[in-house]
């Protein structure tokens, strides 16, 4: 399933150029909050989108009052992989066009605003399109009824994974011919009081650092935890035959797609990585893909010990010995960790990566962890021609999901 369209926004800039240009220098797109004051907060850092006159214009103006914030950057995503895919609503017939949507708060901030001025205001006061809006299905609804897709509809709402099953699903219906395109990927906006007071609570938020670029540490022996980002990135998925013939850029191939669960609970994990092992070689195995195949892994780390480290030990019981020998990196110490959008921002990083023959670098990893005992791509980018690569994603609760991407001339 052929990957013709990507659309970007994060907090590295709007659009996949800027976003792609953050990894390879390795610029961290962190700064200290300004959504609200965090003064009082553990952790005081985030990964923002800057409200800016062009993110403005991608949004319909009918849209934005009755939206959410997380839907409002979904829907700019969306038109700007609409535009790198040299498609729009006339190009297709709305039945045979679908949305599949990862999420993990969906409108949460959006809620807990409204709620706020319920209190502080009374009923009257509140914004009467909050329920709907606010719920995880909203934005899925509203990019099917802005790009007129009648088709199969979805929202997955299971945490960090969110976006990645998204795009597997979307694939799989794809490839099903039950639909002829499908808009899918993730849209997140966590970046809320009650959420970063949760958060530090249970001590999952990175302790601050002196330089806010420096605090996503993915594989470091410095992580000290997440730094959570806002943003959304989107896709366009079409069959490679249909992808060709009319001449699109095909970035990727989507092969393969599966999930696990380690079934211990919303904040353990399998202490050897094997459930996870399991979800990996599932993929690989739906993919066609032999394990000395893989020459590039994009890691879920979000510089969260538990996860960096789980990493490891899931690679391990999935990859076995090559494991230390394939190329690794995470995106998240440039961009921070987007909840449910980051196995969307994942491929759109790994599809380029496969395009432009390059593995992006983990941005501030300089002294590895040595629980995390991995083939580290560090400093610098590193050239390499990859025909084969593969998405890893984790999220509470234990839940595992693998993408396979590749070369679409392999």
């Amino acid at each position: 399933m052929a990957i013709t369209g990507i659309g970007v926004i994060a907090p590295t800039g709007i659009g996949l150029s800027p976003f792609w240009q953050a990894l390879i220098d390795q610029r961290a797109a962190i700064r200290r909050l300004t959504r609200f004051d965090p003064t009082s907060y553990s952790c005081q850092v985030a990964g923002e989108i800057p409200d800016s006159v062009e993110l403005d214009e991608l949004v319909e103006p009918r849209k934005k009052r009755a939206t959410s914030h997380a839907t409002r950057l979904g829907l700019a995503a969306t038109e700007l992989a609409l535009r790198d895919a040299r498609l729009s609503p006339s190009t297709w017939t709305p039945h045979r066009a679908g949305v599949s949507i990862g999420t993990a708060l969906g409108g949460w901030l959006d809620g807990e605003q409204q709620y706020a001025i319920l209190l502080e205001r009374g009923a009257r006061r509140v914004n009467p399109f909050v329920a709907n809006s606010s719920a995880p299905y909203g934005t899925a609804v509203d990019i099917a009824s802005t790009i007129n897709a009648q088709g199969q509809h979805a929202t997955f709402s299971s945490g960090c994974t969110a976006s990645l099953q998204a795009l597997g699903h979307a694939a799989s219906l794809v490839a099903a011919g039950r639909i002829d395109i499908c808009i899918a990927g993730g849209a997140e906006s966590p970046l809320s009081p009650l959420v970063f007071a949760g958060m530090c609570r249970t001590l999952e938020l990175a302790s601050d650092h002196g330089t806010p670029e420096l605090t996503s540490r993915p594989f470091d022996r410095a992580h000290s935890g997440i730094v959570l980002s806002e943003g959304a990135c989107m896709m366009t998925l079409e069959p490679l035959d249909r992808a060709r013939q009319r001449g699109a850029t095909i970035y990727a191939e989507i092969l393969g797609e599966a999930s696990s669960c380690d079934g211990a609970g919303i904040y353990n994990v399998d202490s050897n990585g094997d459930a996870g092992g399991r979800g990996l070689r599932a993929a690989l195995d739906l993919a066609g893909v032999g394990i000395d195949q893989i020459d590039y892994v994009c890691a879920h780390a979000n510089s969260s010990p538990t996860f960096d480290r789980k990493e490891a030990k899931v690679l391990g019981a999935g990859l076995g010995e090559y494991a230390a020998t394939v190329p690794i990196s995470s995106i998240k110490g440039a961009i921070g960790h987007p909840f449910g959008a980051s196995g969307a921002f994942q491929v759109a990083a790994t599809a380029s990566a496969i395009q432009k023959s390059v593995v992006p670098p983990t941005t501030n990893l300089e002294d590895p962890d040595p629980e995390c005992a991995l083939h580290h791509v560090r400093g610098e980018a590193l050239p390499r021609e990859i025909r084969t690569a593969l998405v890893t994603s984790y999220g509470y609760g234990g839940v595992n999901d693998f993408l396979v991407l590749g070369h679409p001339d392999r």
